[in-house]
């Protein structure tokens, strides 16, 4: 007896290790006697009272807006099993799901008729208007056939009287939308809609958000934030005394789901499941767990070689570091191994850059808890260094200084900074204080002189253009170049020091409109040109004149010296201020849309892209030659390129393939850079957790108030952060951002991608008719 006591108690101690807390259910319905909901995708069934769930669908993709049959027995939902969202019915108990719609329209599952018989779904099928922002309402046979449309001009939630004469609807689902407490044109409303007499009545008729109607007895209850603290809780409405009144009283959380079953109401609040006694309207927490292997959230082997974002090379072009998934790769350019540097699905480790010396590559990294620059040894085995303590912010692509002291960068407040290595200490060197976009903030312009002694970069002007402008890092002031009268940008510093070359819009060449309406453009008008530092700088379009050089006489002393000291000693900068922009000269090549300038010896490569106007065409990188002044072309579609760190190469990307080429015609990738060995161990777990945090970070660190909207900020991110440890799947990451950013308030504040199981779209051409059916067979409705 005392063993097989001890023997239950292991399989009861086994049995609750394996069952997980289930949180974050969506799309919750109730029947007589069972809950249904999504979880992780997926649906699952249990007892209304709670328990252990059963999984009844396990497909990739996502299920949606499960419903229960009037008696109990079959769930119809939306899924994408054959490409196409569409309507599905299935068993409670199991089996084989029967599609019921066909098409490529998506169609979501809203209600069963009370009857049993039929089933009410929302499709813009008949709509006419491919946005997709309108839907109507349509009704079918739960064993398929052609659907009925309602008499409604639109509808996108529903439920139906008890006796299937009326509909509580409504029009837009405004209620859930990334946008909480929002007041405005496209608030929700429900209206009641008799499908015998054809008339509709608002019962709602508030400034605020109504939503999720589900009719139960003589009530028709629904979601609303009209309350003072506008919480989304549930309200409802008496159909016979018209009296509304407020049911739940949630402070923390909006109640997201709600639906309503034969005595029962079921929503969601704060991730957790509640069940309202229609009787009595009072609500207990329903505490579920499931039984799962958990496979989502298992580390496994990732190939990342797909996701390249940002790349750097060593002096010497032998090495190259990728930056793919938030980690970094230390990659050969053709024999040896990749080493993954960074390793932590908990990080986020951007814009890697290599040292000029070859000792170090510098990066951003998130694995504070903010994003600051590290230093990584690459030479020796040294202890990962932390430079910065900035507390706050983000920061982007890293410039080396050329004596490898130094690093520049911008910023999310557009300052721009120089940081020392070996001190931490930083100083804004200036401010770019217009708007730059956070895409456009990876390749703001900024460049060393040789001698570590400059930085020149652009200014954003009162009058819209940019101006070029120069640093001095030893008496810390900024000097205007060019006036900004012209649109100048991407200035970069001749490999000598003598001059400067950067991007000018001064060629007006306009192209008038053929509609004979006055108008014209002025595109294609980028220019290279080059300003001369000092008055000594050799003018760059000098006359060419051929002349005898004079015989040159060297001794046996000069030789024994040359001999000796071969190093070329680099010569300091010398700017003469006075005067610069009148030594600008505009480069003899055609002019057009130029970017991402560099300079080498004698030569600037620059990637020249379709002309506006054109029949489209690829990026091709090309260089003008400074002695031969001729430009050629180094090698044709290129889709992003950088300099090794030396100065002497190029590391290009064109297409998926990643190679080293000189700043020289007619080059071409020999040997691919191999990246199949781009591969992480993904910590998925670890990695929903950086996700998470660094959307709180960048909404804190970007959003255009800084109050945030008197949302108290650090609060969102501990309440919704709090649930992260229960979210089962990519999908409720996205819903706990979602849901944390639209405390904000703010518009357009949306949420998606990621590594969620996804299924391959079938789509399908269409006539252009809505088709009818009688009792003749198929017949064309509308053209």
């Amino acid at each position: 007896m005392k063993k097989l006591t001890i023997i239950f108690f292991a399989f009861l101690c086994f049995y609750s290790f394996g069952q997980i807390n289930a949180k974050l259910m969506r799309y919750v319905d109730v029947s007589n006697t069972q809950i249904c909901f999504v979880l992780g995708g997926d649906i699952w069934v249990v007892n209304k009272n709670g328990g252990v769930a059963t999984q009844l669908t396990n497909s990739p993709g996502e299920e949606s807006y499960p419903k229960f049959s009037p008696n109990g027995k079959e769930i119809a939902f939306t899924a994408s099993y054959r490409g196409n969202p569409d309507i599905y019915v299935m068993n409670t108990k199991g089996g084989i799901p029967n599609r019921i719609t066909y098409g490529s329209h998506s169609d979501r599952m809203v209600d069963w008729h009370p009857s049993g018989d039929k089933i009410l779904f929302a499709s813009r099928r008949e709509t006419g208007i491919p946005s997709g922002r309108i839907n109507q309402l349509f009704l079918i046979s739960k064993n398929g056939g052609m659907p009925e449309k309602l008499p409604i001009p639109y509808g996108e939630i529903a439920s139906f009287s008890t006796d299937g004469k009326q509909l509580a609807y409504i029009t837009k689902i405004t209620e859930t939308y990334p946008f909480k407490r929002y007041r405005g044109g496209l608030t929700s409303e429900v209206i009641l809609f008799d499908l015998e007499n054809k008339t509709a009545k608002n019962i709602t008729n508030h400034t605020a958000n109504d939503g999720k109607p589900a009719w139960a007895g003589n009530k028709v209850y629904f979601l609303s934030d009209r309350a003072d603290d506008m919480r989304l809780n549930v309200w409802s409405y008496d159909t016979q005394t018209e009296h509304l009144n407020q049911v739940t009283h949630f402070k923390d959380f909006d109640i997201t789901y709600l639906s309503a079953g034969p005595s029962d109401l079921v929503f969601e609040v704060g991730g957790t499941l509640h069940l309202m006694d229609l009787a009595t309207e009072q609500s207990k927490e329903v505490n579920v767990s499931v039984v799962s292997d958990l496979t989502l959230e298992m580390p496994k082997r990732t190939d990342v070689s797909k996701t390249i974002n940002n790349m750097t090379a060593s002096p010497g072009a032998k090495r190259i570091v990728f930056e793919a998934r938030g980690e970094l790769f230390n990659v050969p350019v053709k024999d040896g191994f990749v080493d993954n540097i960074t390793t932590n699905s908990g990080a986020f480790d951007h814009s890697p850059t290599w040292s000029p010396n070859g000792d170090y590559v510098a990066y951003w990294s998130d694995s504070s808890g903010e994003y600051e620059i590290y230093v990584q040894a690459m030479r020796e085995e040294k202890a990962l260094k932390k430079i910065t303590s900035r507390n706050k912010g983000y920061g982007y692509t890293l410039h080396w200084s050329p004596d490898s002291n130094k690093l520049a960068f911008i910023d999310e407040k557009n300052d721009i900074s120089i940081v020392d290595i070996n001190s931490g200490k930083i100083e804004i060197a200036d401010n770019y204080r217009w708007n730059y976009g956070h895409g456009g903030r990876y390749s703001f312009p900024i460049n060393w002189s040789h001698d570590s002694k400059y930085l020149t970069y652009t200014l954003g002007m009162d009058n819209s253009n940019e101006a070029i402008f120069i640093y001095d890092v030893n008496n810390k002031k900024s000097q205007q170049v060019t006036s900004g009268f012209y649109n100048d940008s991407n200035p970069v510093f001749s490999t000598d020091g003598k001059h400067i070359f950067f991007l000018t819009k001064r060629n007006f060449d306009a192209a008038y409109s053929a509609l004979d309406d006055g108008t014209w453009i002025y595109p294609n008008a980028t220019q290279l040109a080059a300003i001369s530092l000092s008055d000594a700088s050799p003018y760059l379009l000098e006359a060419k004149n051929d002349a005898l050089e004079a015989e040159k006489k060297e001794n046996a002393s000069e030789n024994s010296d040359k001999a000796k000291d071969t190093k070329t000693v680099e010569k300091p900068i010398k700017i003469d201020w006075t005067e610069l922009e009148n030594r600008l000269v505009i480069l003899p090549i055609k002019p057009g849309n130029l970017g991402q300038l560099m300079a080498f010896d004698d030569k600037v490569t620059y990637i020249r892209y379709p002309n506006t106007g054109s029949e489209g065409g690829d990026p091709t990188l090309m260089f003008y030659d400074l002695k031969e002044r001729k430009e050629q072309t180094i090698m044709p579609k290129v889709n992003n390129v950088v300099q090794t760190a030396d100065g002497k190469a190029l590391l290009v990307q064109s297409g998926p393939q990643f190679g080293i080429v000189q700043p020289a015609p007619d080059q071409k990738i020999k040997d691919a850079i191999p990246t199949d060995g781009l591969v992480m161990e993904l910590n998925p777990r670890e990695e929903w957790h950086q996700i998470f945090n660094d959307t709180w970070r960048r909404y804190r660190d970007f959003f255009y108030d800084e109050d945030m909207q008197q949302v108290n900020w650090q609060a969102m991110r501990t309440r919704y952060g709090a649930l992260i440890d229960d979210a089962r799947s990519r999908w409720d990451i996205s819903y706990l951002q979602s849901n944390m950013l639209s405390e904000l308030s703010a518009g357009h504040t949306y949420t998606f991608g990621g590594d969620n199981e996804t299924i391959e779209d079938v789509s399908t051409g269409y006539l252009g008719i809505d088709w009818a059916m009688d009792s003749k067979g198929y017949k064309i409705k509308k053209l």
